[in-house]
């Protein structure tokens, strides 16, 4: 399955629908982990795998092959709805030893005529497609705690400013957000910072006891509240994922 489109499920089926807004929906992971290393990461939970900075498993072949093989030999798609492809849950793919091939399978699948959206935290300035960076937080002391590897929270606004400003489709992951109990913030100062983007997926921290005592879920309640105020006022999509509702309802 590395290198190639997949159908995905739960809440990565839900943020792939949310972003492509199409009617058949796939990712494709270009690796298998990241150098990124940031602390929250949910890929080595989620996996069971110990987490090692700086590994990254390639696929056999370059993504562009193994998915044109697809498109071309194995699958029989009905062209007259629109396809979209996630990339990625399991790496970022503009890590720098995984930026060309992404960049290929790109150009392919946009001449096919398919949706395309990333998500990274690097430096992608990579046009024609949906492109999202993940910002829970503008703070430098959050940014070096944790995700040290990764293009500064700032520099990452500005990128999504920059390709906005070019007429694209930019979007912002808050996932996962933390509850005060682990990084204390306004959330309202980052929203204010973000008045362009598109689209905002809104999530709650991962596999951590802190993000579910009943602080934090008052914190979560009040966070969603104020977030699709901001949405509506500023006409910009929010979408929040469906488990961080489930918390806020069942437990308020």
């Amino acid at each position: 399955m590395l290198g190639q489109l997949y159908r995905p499920r739960g809440l990565a089926l839900e943020t792939a629908q949310a972003v492509l807004e199409t009617e058949q929906v796939f990712a494709c992971n270009v690796a298998f982990g990241c150098s990124n290393s940031c602390l929250y990461c949910y890929v080595p939970r989620f996996t069971r795998r110990r987490r090692i900075n700086c590994e990254v498993r390639l696929p056999k072949k370059p993504p562009v092959e193994l998915v044109q093989h697809q498109l071309e030999k194995q699958w029989q798609f009905h062209w007259t709805s629109k396809l979209g492809v996630f990339l990625s849950f399991l790496t970022d793919p503009f890590l720098p030893q995984l930026s060309t091939e992404t960049e290929k399978l790109i150009s392919y699948l946009l001449d096919q005529g398919v949706t395309v959206a990333t998500l990274s935290k690097l430096d992608t300035s990579y046009y024609w497609v949906k492109q999202g960076m993940t910002i829970v937080s503008l703070d430098s002391d959050f940014w070096r705690r944790f995700e040290p590897n990764t293009l500064p929270l700032r520099s990452r606004v500005e990128a999504l400013e920059q390709c906005k400003g070019e007429r694209e489709y930019v979007w912002c992951s808050m996932e996962p957000y933390p509850p005060s109990a682990i990084y204390k913030q306004n959330l309202q100062d980052l929203l204010d910072e973000l008045t362009f983007v598109d689209l905002i997926v809104f999530g709650v921290w991962n596999y951590d006891a802190r993000a579910r005592t009943i602080e934090a879920i008052h914190d979560y309640k009040e966070n969603v509240a104020v977030l699709k105020d901001f949405c509506k006022s500023n006409g910009i999509r929010a979408h929040i994922k469906s488990d961080t509702l489930r918390l806020v309802e069942e437990k308020t």
